[in-house]
């Protein structure tokens, strides 16, 4: 837990650099990407630097399987839901791969 009892946010919203790769390396749309489109992240440290690990899911995927996104480890147990995996690093480049046969853009 963080300051005063509460808990640090775990589902974020796509952000930077990730942003970014997504739409335009990707195809997601803008709309998707701000209305049900999240991710989780893990800082790591490499011998390149800082990064943040990341997987990007689908809230209405989660919500039809009924899982609860506790943290990282939630796609850990269920690794079916992400649909793109790869980092962020502290230059705002991001490399994600897709994942599960996320939809490619039509």
């Amino acid at each position: 837990m963080g300051w005063f009892g509460f808990k640090k946010k775990v589902i974020k919203e796509i952000y930077g650099g990730a942003w970014g790769h997504l739409v335009n390396d990707h195809g997601l749309t803008v709309d998707a990407l701000s209305k049900s489109i999240r991710c989780v992240e893990k800082p790591e440290v490499r011998d390149s630097g800082k990064v943040n690990l990341l997987r990007v899911f689908s809230l209405h995927d989660v919500a039809k399987k009924g899982v609860v996104v506790e943290g990282w480890e939630t796609f850990d147990r269920h690794p079916d839901l992400v649909l793109f995996e790869g980092s962020l690093d502290d230059n705002n480049v991001a490399s994600l791969v897709r994942k599960n046969g996320a939809a490619e853009p039509a």
